[in-house]
């Protein structure tokens, strides 16, 4: 009778140490995979870097007319606002850019972003507000 309370005490004690290893080594996959996912992501993320930094140091590379021309426009309102005579074109101006269509804006942005470089830029900008939209 002793024996087989013995028996049935050592089998439950071997049956729960069972358990606690298997429970360790599944543990022990969870954070090998969600280290995995991490290291993955990280990388995705420098090699999107990357690429987006050669991209534009290519564009730098390749600046032209477009460059001063953009630069020219930009701030040449800001110019004009100091001659008493020309402020009143340049408010006109900006009230008329009040009515120009989204889809112009985000055009133009493109060619901003094109011209200047601003392409790892805009892909940080991006991913944060993707992130925060869909967490």
């Amino acid at each position: 009778m002793i024996g087989i309370i013995a028996s049935l005490i050592s089998g439950g004690v071997s049956l729960y140490k069972n358990r606690q290893e298997t429970k360790a080594k599944e543990s022990e996959r969870k954070d090998r995979i969600s280290e995995a996912k991490t290291t993955a992501t990280i990388e995705r993320i420098q090699q999107g870097d990357n690429n987006a930094a050669k991209l534009d140091e290519l564009s730098i590379a390749q600046r032209g007319w477009k460059d001063e021309y953009l630069l020219l426009i930009t701030t040449s309102p800001l110019v004009l606002c100091f001659i008493p005579d020309m402020a009143q074109y340049v408010d006109a101006g900006f009230a008329a850019l009040l009515i120009v269509p989204e889809y112009y804006w985000y055009g133009l942005s493109m060619v901003y972003i094109d011209t200047f470089g601003f392409r790892r830029m805009l892909r940080v900008a991006a991913e944060r507000w993707l992130e925060k939209r869909w967490g």
